[in-house]
């Protein structure tokens, strides 16, 4: 039997000589790169992250986030290296883990969001409303395979990772997806909890750069370095864990999270253009003739700006589509404004019922109310209104708990494990805030309509009443 060259000589980890360079991202990070990652990131299905933005519409908010999926692609695999070299420092992982797993981990790092395009996140939450549309995860596996007509004609990534790398390109796939299959090995789980867990590199990098770029520093508030050398495994020994050491880290990385979300993602200007587009994509969606193929084609040849002047130049003039993508397409900035806010902690009754039955709708129940809401709205300020005038706007319902990580604590007497909320108030509190606090439900409505509700004292009460009606 062949024996092992040691995985801590693997020249991706930037320990050998074989590294033939690197690469300069914010915040003055270096990520250390091969010749074979080079191919990869040099393959025109990678360089195509460069026209897809990380945050969507976030910029017409925070002017600095136009940083893109391609950047966050290669600050993901520099996270990658960390947690390896620092969980090749626990045994059990340094000498179960194979040269083959850890270029398998990598290149998932690089490749998790290949399948990205233009506001994915506005077309996978009308996904999980129950509309046909593309998964971001499923398009990076076909791009992988090459599977689209622009990339005929050049060797696919699948055909570089098994040739240079040496590694299978569907157990990249599957890291990458989580669709490990019935029986998973230890290690392909430890490996995805390497790419999506509570204490991820992908959350690592996204929260650092999302937080740089937008001005904030909400998603810096912890002590990455401590996080990183508090990296072990858990009781099972199939998840990445943190030690003892790592445990207010590990609590201020996952309220560091909760912030981001609360003050940022979900700020409530941004859901406002979020929501936008959103309904402008359902609208599209709901009349288009275009098949799901050629659409997602349309998708991939696009940077977010054309992909808006698409969508408006395809579309009949005065179309809930145009009349929302108008707003934010060259020099205009057109959001809409709240007119009401719901969450769980109201004290009253009536509104968190409210709430409940919004949360709880289907999109022919949300677009029935909407449409009523509408008319309601339309009696109140005495003119007729556009259909696409309001937008009822509902947080995605994936994204309600994340797993606990595993606390290591050893001393002379063994290993004790126990959950991080168990040990947390400040992370058993955000579990129950971010459903109840942070995933607020709003109204939003055209800037001329929003005017005209402003300081109606009657307004809330005839909202929640139309959202009660039977």
């Amino acid at each position: 039997m062949k024996k092992r060259q040691p995985a801590i000589l693997l020249p991706e980890l930037g320990l050998s000589a074989h590294r033939t360079g690197s690469l300069r991202i914010p915040e003055g990070r270096n990520i250390a790169i091969t010749e074979r990652v080079r191919e990869v990131i040099d393959h025109p299905a990678f360089q195509r992250l460069r026209r897809v933005r990380m945050l969507g519409p976030t910029h017409l908010v925070y002017p600095g986030a136009v940083h893109t999926r391609f950047e966050h692609s290669l600050g993901v695999y520099g996270c990658v290296q960390w947690y390896l070299l620092e969980l090749l420092r626990t045994p059990s992982f340094a000498d179960s883990a194979t040269e083959q797993d850890l270029l398998t981990v990598l290149a998932a790092g690089l490749l998790h969001d290949i399948g990205h395009y233009p506001f994915a996140h506005s077309l996978e939450a009308l996904h999980l409303k129950g509309r046909d549309t593309p998964r971001h995860e499923e398009v990076g596996g076909q791009i992988i395979h090459g599977e689209f007509e622009h990339l005929r004609g050049v060797e696919s990534i699948a055909s570089l990772l098994r040739r240079r790398w040496g590694v299978d390109p569907e157990r990249v796939i599957r890291l990458c997806t989580g669709r490990l299959g019935r029986r998973p090995s230890k290690i392909d789980r430890i490996l995805h909890s390497i790419i999506s867990s509570t204490i991820d590199a992908d959350k690592m990098d996204y929260l650092e750069r999302d937080s740089h770029h937008m001005g904030v520093p909400y998603g810096r508030n912890y002590d990455r370095d401590r996080l990183l050398a508090g990296l072990t495994l858990n009781q099972g020994e199939d998840a990445i864990a943190i030690s003892s050491k790592g445990k207010v880290s590990a609590e201020m990385f996952v309220f560091s999270r909760y912030t981001m979300f609360s003050e940022v993602y979900w700020h409530h200007t941004v859901r406002a253009a979020s929501a936008m587009v959103e309904s402008a994509l359902a609208a599209f969606h709901s009349r288009s003739s275009l098949d799901a193929a050629d659409f997602l084609t349309q998708l991939l040849s696009c940077n977010d700006d054309e992909f808006l002047a698409w969508l408006c130049h395809t579309t009949p003039a005065g179309s809930a589509t145009q009349y929302l993508v108008s707003g934010m397409l060259a020099n205009q900035r057109s959001l809409y404004k709240r007119v009401a806010t719901f969450s769980r902690v109201y004290v009253e009754a009536s509104k968190q019922k409210a709430y409940e039955r919004i949360y709880a709708m289907e999109s022919a129940a949300l677009y029935d109310l909407t449409s009523r809401l509408t008319a309601r709205l339309s009696a109140v300020v005495g003119r007729s209104l556009h259909p696409a005038d309001v937008i009822i706007d509902i947080p995605p319902r994936d994204k309600d708990r994340l797993e606990s990580v595993e606390v290591v604590y050893a001393d002379v007497s063994g290993q004790r494990h126990y959950p991080l909320h168990q040990l947390s108030r400040v992370v058993a509190g955000i579990q129950d805030d971010f459903i109840a606090v942070v995933k607020k439900i709003r109204i939003f409505a055209e800037p001329r309509l929003a005017a005209e509700l402003r300081g109606r004292a009657d307004l809330e009460q005839i909202i929640v009443s139309e959202i009660l009606r039977n």
